[in-house]
């Protein structure tokens, strides 16, 4: 089993000296959280930060039609919470436990002296923010461009690589459900469960409860027209 993540493997304070890290650490709390538990709604006031110390999180909205849009699968080592946090304003999305996990939990206005006195973790935060935005800006273009197989495709190349690898034989673990991958993807559990029994029959992966294994990589990048 993995073990819990520590502070100084959070992505905004890598390169922090252990003197540096004890007295962020000590204005820090620890959170557990179950299965499916919501940890804040959207529209509450946005006044801390949490880190993924072990488990996964689901950022979501909720329509008014009632669909649940999946914008975001946050393993360890990432932050969330903190746009709100930097604006003042409430919550955006809501974040529920997708797994068992353990966050620590830190009040908004350490952010703000972070920010003005650190410039690594300055840095860092900017660095986070930059690469959400190129994401969504991604996904805005699988959505209104590609159809619902190359989305699918898109989704499992960004998930092997965020889960260790897109090599021939690599296997991820803890696979969200067809309902789950449908609700990043755009589209219907039906329509993922079709494009994954698609990609077995090509040979491109081999799924199985709560796994998937890569077989031929390069059959998972969009399929282009010549």
């Amino acid at each position: 089993m993995r073990a819990m993540l520590g502070l100084k493997d959070m992505d905004w304070f890598v390169g922090l000296e252990p003197a540096d890290l004890a007295p962020i650490e000590a204005a820090l709390t620890l959170r557990r959280f179950e299965q499916g538990q919501l940890i804040f709604e959207r529209g509450t006031p946005g006044n801390t930060v949490h880190f993924v110390l072990e488990g996964r999180v689901l950022a979501v909205h909720w329509t008014q039609a009632g669909r649940e849009i999946v914008y975001s699968d946050i393993g360890p080592g990432s932050a969330f919470g903190e746009l709100s946090v930097l604006t003042g304003g409430l919550r955006s999305l809501s974040l529920y436990a997708r797994s068992d996990c353990r966050l620590y939990e830190m009040p908004g206005e350490l952010m703000h002296e972070l920010i003005d006195i650190n410039p690594e973790v300055r840095k860092a935060i900017i660095r986070g923010l930059v690469e959400r935005i190129h994401s969504l800006s991604d996904r805005v273009e699988e959505l209104t461009v590609f159809g619902v197989d190359d989305r699918l495709r898109s989704y499992l190349v960004r998930l092997a690589l965020e889960r260790g690898g897109l090599d021939a034989g690599s296997v991820i673990h803890d696979v969200p459900t067809h309902a789950e991958i449908a609700n990043i993807v755009g589209a219907n559990r039906e329509a993922v469960s079709r494009g994954l029994a698609k990609l077995g029959r090509e040979g491109a992966i081999e799924a199985g409860r709560k796994f998937l294994r890569i077989l031929r990589p390069e059959a998972l990048f969009r399929q282009r027209a010549d």
